[in-house]
């Protein structure tokens, strides 16, 4: 669930942007990395007890 909300999120960031994901799904982390690489996004992941943060920035060259 967490790609499929980043994916509508980011559809409605501008250039330069960036949305912030937090997820328990330890799988949140390898699906948004593949999506994030595709799409040509800035991906930063930090992790925590039980939770990952992901940031995800669009290129300001967009």
């Amino acid at each position: 669930m967490p790609l499929v909300m980043a994916k509508v999120a980011m559809e409605k960031v501008e250039p330069g942007g960036a949305i912030v994901v937090l997820a328990t799904d330890p799988e949140a982390s390898i699906d948004l990395a593949a999506w994030a690489a595709d799409e040509g996004y800035a991906l930063v992941e930090r992790a925590a007890a039980g939770w990952t943060e992901l940031v995800l920035r669009r290129s300001s060259s967009e």
